[in-house]
């Protein structure tokens, strides 16, 4: 039997700022087959510098992207209510710490692992406070080239982080099919023997398949109730009824995909018999050694 798979329902920011939607989202994240619902723990402040270089003066200016960011984070205060709201609907908590404080309120929280976000693949800082927790790690890597991947790795491990899966991820949302490179996940595994998976942000449940089929045993997507609401994440989200085939389909293809030792399937022991030939007289229909036999297969049962 192939490893289980476990499906992480990125909720991020598409509760718009509603404690009660950040529920009904794990409900439903916790309904359609999600073994755990995800948030982003950050803020303004800590993420997005307020001064920026002038591609075209090289001057320092005030950031755009300070201003134009509309990302909900999670407030303090939300925080046991979501952990309660995951326990209580059999859904693992996990949420994105974007900044060092992030982690300590996570830890005084109880959280089981902790999600590295691709952005952060080179702030030492942050991977090496979240592997002295000695909690488990997932980690993206979009937008890195593998020696920054075995960089990153490197510093993990050598904090204390015993527990690492990396996921193969494109950046962009959402990347086109060219760009997805899902082979890269075979490279991982073979990189660096750890257990590998996708952070996924292309339409649809194809490529989550094909990752699972390729060795994943994590498969990250967004989730929405409505892909037109508005909120930087919704588009390219999935919406639950499509979320909750990938959950079928992904354990579906768990079972498929077996141990790889080629024998019999147990459906087939009770066939080989009739399924391959033997020599038969032609006249009397019976099995002959004789050499004008003529090979049949046996078809009574």
């Amino acid at each position: 039997m192939s490893p289980a798979i476990t499906l992480i329902a990125e909720i991020g920011s598409n509760h718009g700022g509603s404690l009660d939607e950040a529920k009904r989202y794990i409900e439903a994240s916790a309904k359609a087959g999600a073994q755990i619902a995800k948030f982003q723990s950050l803020t303004r402040e800590g993420l997005i510098a307020r001064k920026a270089k002038d591609a075209a003066s090289g001057e320092w200016i005030d950031n755009p992207r300070y201003a134009a960011f509309t990302n909900q984070g999670l407030p303090d205060h939300w925080l046991p209510e979501l952990k309660a709201c995951c326990d209580e609907n059999g859904i693992e908590f996990m949420s994105t710490p974007f900044e060092l404080e992030a982690v300590d309120k996570l830890e005084a929280l109880g959280v089981k692992r902790y999600k590295i976000a691709s952005g952060d693949l080179t702030f030492t800082p942050l991977l090496e406070k979240v592997a002295t927790t000695g909690k488990a790690v997932i980690m993206s890597t979009g937008a890195s080239y593998l020696e920054e991947v075995e960089a990153a790795i490197k510093t993990v491990q050598a904090a204390g982080c015993t527990d690492l899966t990396v996921l193969q991820c494109t950046a962009s949302y959402p990347p086109s099919w060219e760009d997805l490179n899902l082979n890269a996940i075979t490279t991982l595994k073979s990189a660096f023997g750890l257990p590998v998976g996708l952070s996924d942000h292309s339409p649809g449940h194809v490529a989550p398949i094909a990752a699972a089929a390729l060795g994943a045993t994590v498969i990250e997507k967004h989730v929405t109730f409505d892909r037109t609401s508005t909120g930087p994440d919704h588009p390219f989200a999935m919406e639950m009824d499509e979320f909750a085939n990938l959950a079928r389909d992904l354990a579906a293809l768990a079972t498929a995909l077996g141990d790889g030792e080629k024998r019999p399937a147990a459906s087939e022991i009770n066939r080989r018999n009739n399924l391959r030939r033997g020599v038969y007289d032609p006249d009397t229909g019976l099995p002959t050694d004789a050499a004008n036999g003529v090979w049949l297969r046996p078809q009574y049962k």
